[in-house]
C-alpha cells in the first residue's frame, strides 16, 4: 500500500494553525484504514477533510466537515475499504481546519458586550458595520484608541489564540496578515477577535480564562491600517468565512444597551 498526505491548515485570512495542535493519522484495524483526529486546542476544532482515493471507498462522504473536540483523546473520523482485492491501494487527503464549531448556527443573541475599554473613557467608533474601508459586507466595529490604550474583555471566555509577533502598520496587501490579536471563545460558541493590538501587548496566554473587564491586550496599529485603532468582531465560525454578527452594548452607566453606529462617541460609565 502507498500512502501520501498532506495538511492545509487555515482560518480565513488571518490565523494560521501551528501543526503541532492538531493532528490527523491513519490507523489500521481489521483490514480497514482509519482516519483519527487528535485535537490539542482548547476548544473544538472544525475540519473539512478532502480524500483522493484510489481502489478505495470511504464509509462516510468524502469532503466531509468533522468537529473534534479539544483534548488529548483521538476522535474516529472515517473508514476507508479496499473496492478490489488483489488490487493496489493509495489514498492522500488534505484539510482545512478552524476554530469552532461550523456546524453551530444558535447563539445568545441578547447577550449585552461590555464596551472594551476603561471607566471614563469616550472612544469614537470610526468603521461600523458594514463600513467603506475595510467592513464591506462584515459586521465589526474600529474603537479609534490611542496606542497603549488598555483593551478589556467585552464578554467572559477561555483565550483561544493569541498572535503578537508583528510590528509593522501599512495599507498594502501583504499588511493584512501582520495584525496581532486575542481570539477569545464564549460560552456560546461565539468567538471574538481583539485585532491590530501592539506588538508584545498581549495580556493573556492560550488556555487563560477571563471575565468581562479583564485587561487582556493594548491598542495598536499592526497590520493592515490607517491608525491606532480596535478591530472588534464577534463570529460564529465557517470554513471558508465567518458569519460576523452585530452586538449590543452596554452603554452610559450600564443601565441601557444599543448597536453602536459610525461616527459616534461612546463614553463608558460603569
Amino acid at each position: 500500500m502507498r500512502i501520501s498526505w498532506c495538511i492545509i491548515l487555515s482560518f480565513c485570512s488571518t490565523i494560521i494553525f501551528s501543526q503541532k495542535n492538531i493532528k490527523i493519522f491513519a490507523e489500521k484495524e481489521n483490514g480497514k484504514t482509519v482516519l483519527y483526529g487528535v485535537n490539542n486546542e482548547v476548544c473544538p476544532l472544525s475540519v473539512l477533510l478532502n480524500l483522493q482515493l484510489n481502489n478505495m471507498t470511504a464509509v462516510e462522504a468524502d469532503d466531509k466537515v468533522y468537529v473534534i473536540p479539544p483534548g488529548p483523546s483521538k476522535n474516529k473520523l472515517v473508514e476507508l475499504n479496499r473496492i478490489k482485492k488483489g488490487k493496489a491501494v493509495t489514498y492522500s487527503y488534505t484539510y482545512n481546519a478552524v476554530f469552532g464549531n461550523v456546524k453551530q448556527f444558535t447563539y445568545d443573541a441578547d447577550y449585552l458586550y461590555d464596551l472594551p475599554y476603561s471607566k471614563g473613557l469616550q472612544v469614537k467608533v470610526e468603521q461600523g458595520y458594514n463600513g467603506s474601508f475595510t467592513h464591506q459586507n462584515v459586521n465589526a466595529l474600529d474603537f479609534k484608541m490611542r496606542e497603549g490604550t488598555p483593551i478589556l474583555a467585552a464578554r467572559e471566555g477561555v483565550v483561544a489564540a493569541v498572535v503578537q509577533e508583528h510590528y509593522e502598520t501599512c495599507l498594502r496587501e501583504e499588511c493584512k496578515q501582520m495584525a496581532n490579536y486575542v481570539l477569545i471563545a464564549h460560552p456560546d460558541g461565539t468567538f471574538a477577535e481583539y485585532a491590530h493590538i501592539q506588538y508584545n501587548g498581549a495580556r493573556v496566554a492560550v488556555g487563560d480564562s477571563v471575565m468581562k473587564g479583564d485587561t487582556i491586550a493594548v491598542s495598536g496599529s499592526t497590520g493592515y491600517a490607517k491608525g491606532p485603532h480596535l478591530h472588534f468582531v464577534c463570529f460564529l465560525p465557517g470554513i471558508t468565512e465567518r458569519n460576523t454578527l452585530t452586538t449590543k452594548f452596554k452603554t452610559g452607566k450600564g443601565k441601557t444597551a444599543a448597536y453602536l453606529f459610525e461616527n459616534k462617541s461612546y463614553k463608558r460609565n460603569y
